[in-house]
């Protein structure tokens, strides 16, 4: 059980792999009438990873926090090169206000020390702490969590209870103000609709929040369902407890792409093929597959909204949001894009479906407008052009070269 003299200076820090300059001074908070009035500590878990990396860098940045702490273990079990992380942390200790902390999210006491220690180093007056979390660590990807189901479950649904529960203790021992936890943002997936359904056209039709979740399709989809449930339990348990209350938005999160991407997705396959000379591969027929795009940036934005936002005085502190392009796009169309932004086209091999995947997503982004003012802003095309401008400049070489 935590106490309030654990905000003691303490002799045992977390395992910072890399720490920004302690001199280095926080971004100035003048001239906003929606500074935070406490100190704002915003934690990523995941933070090492493709969609952590770039909200870790974007709330380093960001006025309204005094710290960001990635949280990543640097597993080698999903679709990241270890060496991509490691390459995206030191990217991040540059920023000047971001540490990166070697722990497993799942690591109750692990965990707990560096959200205990975030506030302990923490120059906050008697405005308080605020600790705002952004829960991105799993295990990624429907290859890798059908190849390892227990692990799967410990990093998607484990952690999440984790999470909550350390957010929950600190709120419970620091009552007064001293440091709290507002906000916990809960990053799942679009798979956890299952399969999309479509019109006698064959037009696919647009899964939205409240729809049916009961029948997922993977591992992995049925490893973020998980997540989700017992997520809404924690805020409802504690919210009838009458302490240590914690708000939750679940974020399912639609087929990202970008610069740093994952490197088992179709959009890194189609470019690397391409900018290499290489035949493309494509998984079924091109025209029976789609999928909801959106780009990282955009994706960073709602996750960085959804951190901040008041929730409405009718909310029961728990919500969901669909994080989506709002636009299904059939491999084909993908692959053709894909040649435009790189100038270039190839043959094309056809391989069978991989079990697993879902056959299409489509997202409606109707409560993420309502709740967080988002809609997506960058174009297919655009994010296509960007991210091949990133995979082809000198900055990628850490990435590119490494398999």
């Amino acid at each position: 059980m935590l106490a309030p003299s654990a905000f003691a200076p303490r002799t045992r820090a977390p395992a910072f792999l890399c720490a920004a300059s302690s001199s280095s001074s926080s971004p100035s908070r003048g001239g906003g009438a929606r500074a935070q009035p406490k100190h704002l500590i915003a934690i990523v878990t995941g933070g090492a990873g493709f969609i952590g990396a770039h909200l870790a860098l974007a709330l380093a940045r960001d006025a309204r926090c005094a710290r960001v702490i990635a949280v990543d273990d640097f597993d080698a079990h999903g679709p990241y090169p270890r060496a991509w992380k490691r390459a995206n942390a030191v990217m991040l200790t540059r920023a000047g206000t971001c540490d990166v902390a070697e722990v497993d999210a799942s690591d109750s006491e692990a965990f707990e020390r560096v959200v205990l220690d975030a506030v302990a180093r923490a120059d906050a007056g008697e405005g308080g702490v605020d600790i705002r979390i952004a829960h991105l660590a799993a295990r990624s990807g429907v290859g890798a969590a059908a190849g390892d189901a227990v692990g799967a479950t410990v990093a998607n649904a484990l952690s999440a209870v984790n999470v909550l529960s350390v957010a929950s203790r600190v709120n419970r021992a620091y009552s007064e103000g001293i440091a709290r936890v507002p906000r916990v943002v809960l990053a799942s997936s679009g798979s956890v609709y299952g399969e999309a359904s479509m019109t006698a056209d064959g037009a696919p039709i647009a899964s939205r929040v409240g729809d049916g979740t009961d029948h997922p399709t993977s591992t992995y989809a049925a490893t973020k369902r998980s997540s989700e449930l017992l997520a809404k339990a924690h805020v409802a348990t504690h919210a009838r407890a009458g302490a240590g209350g914690v708000s939750v938005i679940v974020a399912r999160i639609f087929t990202v792409f970008g610069p740093r991407g994952r490197p088992d997705m179709a959009v890194w396959r189609f470019i690397k093929q391409l900018t290499s000379g290489a035949r493309l591969t494509r998984f079924g027929d091109g025209q029976s597959t789609w999928r909801d795009y959106v780009y990282v940036d955009d994706v960073v934005d709602a996750l960085t909204r959804a951190l901040m936002v008041e929730l409405p005085e009718s909310s029961d502190g728990f919500e969901i949001v669909n994080i989506a392009g709002a636009r299904p796009v059939f491999l084909s169309e993908i692959i053709a894009a894909c040649e435009e932004a790189c100038g270039t086209s190839s043959a094309v091999d056809e391989l069978p479906q991989r079990p697993g995947d879902v056959g299409g997503t489509y997202g409606d982004i109707t409560e993420a407008t309502a709740l967080l003012d988002w809609t997506p802003k960058t174009t297919l095309r655009d994010g296509l052009r960007r991210t091949v401008a990133w995979w082809t400049s000198p900055e990628a070489d850490e990435y590119r070269n490494v398999e």
